[in-house]
């Protein structure tokens, strides 16, 4: 797009209104920073405005940046980016926008990621330039705000009554743009996975990060992927990411950067957010796992696991990461190589097993199987429960 005025960006991540219930977060992340099909939200919404003109993009956050993969690297050197405490989030976006009118900028867009939102620019852009307001603020087809606004550089009075007020409320009366395209609000981490599935499923501009290598199946660079593994599309696998044999990544499944499928789990309709250790023997369905902590979609609840055996965090930094392995390496051959070395070829004695292994069960004797159990609700006998892939 040929913008014929210097228009500039704000982009804010952060600073829900009161009016929004949720928390807008998932594992203490801001959604707008989580992953999604290989990019951040955020690098989503900046890339879309350099493809449309834009150059100059400010960023406030008041979350830290989370380790980005190289993709996110490169994109963030291209940008203005100012971490701020909560508190100072919307002061600190006041001060940018007097910056930017002081350095030449003539309309400036703010955008606080709240929603991803695929909005035509130049569109918005028109219609303000035509409009004798002010301020223009975009809104969907039923009238509630999408936090994205243009304000004239020259109003700084104008700017800074609507960002006290959260991009909620104009100084005087403000134009309104009706947005009727694809948006996505991320109130809730639901919210991020439907998203991610329907940039699968190409319903949105979201478009996977990696090479399709069949159709219907990313896979970004240094994806380790073990024989045996089975991979069902759609399904993203993010950069580095390693899964191992007899693992299942089936309906819609998004595995990001750093994450890790031991044997034998299954991953259906369900993401795994960056630096994810997954255990083995273990089926994830419809839902959103990051670090220790698992969402259910289809329950709606949230809970941390304790036990680092079923899901954990994996260490962030590179050479952290290779020292922990190393460490692991070095432990494991003299334990191994002892055992071999003095492993005895007989099987043990009676005498010389555990006591609980040569008592008998008194679930084996007949009576046993055959009596009722007091409390205990009955089952018919023609229930079966398997696991739906293979003989895992």
């Amino acid at each position: 797009m040929d913008i014929a005025v210097d228009l500039r960006a704000i982009i804010l991540v952060g600073g829900a209104p009161d009016d929004i219930p949720a928390s807008e977060q998932f594992a203490g992340l801001p959604l707008a920073l989580c992953d999604v099909l290989g990019k951040s939200v955020l690098h989503r919404a900046v890339e879309s405005l350099q493809q449309q003109g834009i150059g100059s993009i400010s960023i406030i956050s008041e979350s830290a940046a989370p380790v980005l993969n190289t993709a996110g690297r490169e994109l963030r050197s291209t940008c203005s980016w100012t971490e701020t405490v909560p508190a100072q989030l919307w002061r600190t976006a006041e001060n940018t926008f007097g910056d930017l009118a002081q350095s030449g900028a003539e309309i400036v867009l703010v955008v606080r990621l709240g929603a991803y939102a695929e909005f035509d620019l130049e569109d918005l852009l028109q219609q303000h330039l035509a409009s004798p307001h002010h301020v223009t603020c975009v809104v969907d087809e039923a009238g509630d705000p999408l936090d994205i606004a243009l304000i004239n550089a020259s109003r700084r009075n104008e700017a800074a009554y609507l960002l006290r007020h959260r991009l909620r409320q104009a100084r005087s009366c403000g134009g309104k743009y009706v947005f009727r395209g694809y948006h996505c609000r991320l109130r809730h981490v639901g919210e991020l996975r439907g998203l991610a599935l329907e940039g699968l499923l190409q319903r949105n501009r979201l478009r996977p990060d990696g090479e399709e290598v069949r159709p219907g199946i990313w896979i970004a660079s240094h994806a380790r992927i073990t024989r045996g593994a089975r991979i069902v599309a759609p399904a993203f696998i993010g950069e580095r990411v390693k899964i191992c044999a007899s693992a299942v990544i089936t309906r819609g499944s998004c595995l990001e950067h750093h994450t890790i499928v031991e044997p034998g789990t299954v991953i259906e309709n369900s993401t795994l957010l960056p630096f994810t250790r997954v255990g083995s023997s273990l089926d994830f369905t419809h839902t959103v796992v990051s670090g220790s902590r698992v969402a259910s979609l289809v329950r709606k609840v949230e809970l941390d696991v304790p036990d680092p055996t079923l899901a954990s965090s994996l260490v962030q930094h590179a050479p952290l990461r290779a020292l922990t392995s190393a460490l692991s390496l070095a432990t494991f051959l003299p334990m191994g190589f002892l055992r071999g070395l003095f492993q005895r070829n007989r099987p043990p004695r009676p005498s010389e097993l555990p006591a609980a292994a040569v008592v008998h069960s008194a679930a084996l004797n007949p009576p046993a199987l055959r009596a009722p159990v007091e409390g205990a609700s009955s089952f018919s006998a023609n229930m079966v429960v398997a696991r739906r892939y293979g003989n895992q």
